[in-house]
């Protein structure tokens, strides 16, 4: 299929015609949603378009580029709840048949473990919230497309009266849903729609690196079910970046896409190192030396340093131990932290921005209304004493003060949580209260710190990618430099987790290798080029 990007993504809309935009990192994947969108609301202001999305994060930046009443923008966990959340009859046919033995030994159903049996007197509807209560009807973030996607399977009415609702349907971040969205799409939907229904995807296999994520859908492409439409530009990168990527992938060779004028290449020829020594990490020293010469730490949008997982930056920043004391980082670090992280979030806010004299976020942030010019003396004065005690004064005895001055309260649901989550509450309450400004600082990304999963899809003038496992055993960096056998799962994990980190960066990018053996530094020197390999 011949023509620009734009053209064959239009004969496939025009035909109907289901489609895959594949587009490595910066090559403008959303741009070219926003797009596609403006190509249909132009030609036709009354159609009916859905666009969903992985995170909340990306359905508000395509509502703000692309604001057409028409469109209807959210998450695929909030698209499927709505389309299924008003037929409670089947919802509640659908959780139970999943609940059965049969179906939760072959995998596809809701594992059960409470004492009391789950039968249809049990529950009368069926409520979907960020945490699971299956013995009264609660279905959570994962239940719920297993339940969409049996619901779309065994009732095709459901799926006829989806597709009679929308003409298009785009999917952005395709490879980050999970193989029940695609199987709902692809199979359930499509096969009710009658050619009546176009679904574009928008995404990068390379840049599949969370476990739930499919990937890719190459058996639909192979099977002439979607067209794939393939964009080689990059905007964001610096060539010497752009032909880094181009060595660690096949699929998809990119081009500079920014051009001068004259029509010559405007993308900057950035720099990129891979360094070594025979020690561990140093930010230190790594600071100090020439190779982060003009780097600005301070600037966190424009300088970042990567590591593997959350407890490699927690150590540096100095909260490990509250992080240690959740038994996952999702329930502190997540989209969602649970009850008592947001507490702990709210008493770091009002430390970090009164220490920042930006008093405009404290009194946002505190509970207590300040009215008089005594009662705004006096907060100012318990909160100067409270952000001298933190290295002196525990967490437990944080929030205390916090709650009896008004300034954050406990509330009924803290005492709830303290009961529930026992376990957590005492291996933190002891812990310096210093390591809660230390965790909202990383937490809003006010350091230079991040992990190489958190910063997919930004991007920064400067980044340096630290090679440390830290002992998860999905990656393993000496694995893939040394082309280790027997290792293809891990091996492939690694080198996307590379290319979605490399490809953050616009001008120049470091890679840090602790303690490498000869055979690492040679394959470095195969990927980077003998004088970018250097020891520190």
């Amino acid at each position: 299929m011949a023509g620009t990007i734009m053209e064959q993504i239009g004969l496939c809309l025009d035909k109907k015609e289901n489609f895959l935009l594949s587009g490595g990192a910066g090559s403008g994947k959303t741009y070219t949603l926003v797009q596609t969108l403006h190509h249909v609301f132009g030609k036709n202001p009354k159609v009916r378009v859905a666009c969903i999305t992985y995170t909340n994060v990306a359905a508000n930046e395509i509502k703000e580029r692309s604001p057409y009443s028409k469109l209807h923008v959210s998450t695929i966990h909030d698209f499927l709840w709505d389309e299924i959340k008003d037929y409670q009859k089947n919802l509640k046919q659908t959780v139970l048949a999943l609940i059965s033995e049969r179906t939760a030994t072959a995998g596809a159903g809701l594992s059960c473990s409470g004492e009391n049996p789950i039968t249809e007197d049990s529950f009368t509807s069926v409520q979907y919230q960020n945490y699971r209560d299956l013995e009264h009807g609660i279905i959570s973030h994962d239940d719920l497309l297993k339940v969409a996607n049996y619901m779309f399977a065994t009732y095709p009415l459901l799926s006829k009266i989806l597709s009679d609702k929308y003409d298009y349907i785009f999917v952005d971040e395709y490879q980050d849903t999970q193989k029940a969205v695609i199987e709902i799409f692809l199979e359930h939907i499509k096969a009710a729609a009658q050619n009546s229904l176009c679904i574009g995807f928008f995404g990068d296999r390379m840049q599949s690196i969370y476990d739930t994520g499919i990937g890719n859908i190459q058996p639909y492409i192979d099977s002439n079910a979607v067209h794939e439409i393939i964009k080689d530009d990059n905007y964001r990168c610096a060539v010497k970046v752009i032909e880094l990527l181009n060595r660690i992938r096949s699929d998809i060779k990119q081009q500079p896409a920014k051009k001068n004028p004259d029509g010559t290449i405007a993308n900057k020829p950035g720099t990129v190192f891979f360094l070594y020594s025979n020690s561990d990490f140093n930010f230190a020293t790594f600071q100090s030396s020439g190779y982060a010469a003009e780097w600005d730490f301070e600037n966190y949008a424009e300088t970042k340093v990567l590591f593997l997982t959350h407890r490699l930056s927690a150590v540096r920043l100095g909260f490990a131990e509250l992080l240690a004391a959740f038994p996952n980082n999702d329930r502190i670090i997540g989209n969602e932290p649970d009850r008592l992280a947001q507490h702990l979030l709210k008493i770091g806010s009002v430390l970090y921005y009164f220490k920042e004299k930006q008093y405009a976020f404290v009194i946002d942030t505190i509970q207590g209304k300040i009215k008089t010019n005594a009662e705004k003396q006096y907060i100012s004065t318990v909160l100067s004493r409270l952000n001298d005690s933190v290295n002196t004064i525990t967490i437990e005895e944080m929030i205390n003060a916090f709650d009896k001055e008004g300034i954050i309260r406990k509330g009924d649901r803290f005492d709830e949580y303290k009961e529930k989550y026992k376990d957590v509450y005492e291996k933190l309450k002891t812990l310096p209260s210093a390591q809660i400004i230390s965790y909202f600082t990383y937490y809003n990304s006010f350091s230079p710190y991040s992990t190489q999963h958190g910063i997919k899809g930004a991007e920064f003038d400067n980044v340096l990618v630290v090679m440390d496992n830290g002992r998860w055993n999905k990656y393993n960096f000496k694995y893939y430099f040394e082309k280790t056998p027997n290792k293809e799962s891990v091996f492939q994990r690694t080198e996307r987790i590379f290319y979605v980190c490399w490809s953050r960066t616009k001008k120049n990018l470091v890679v840090y290798y602790p303690k490498p053996t000869a055979v690492v530094i040679e394959q470095a020197k195969v990927l980077f080029g003998d004088a970018n390999v250097q020891k520190l």
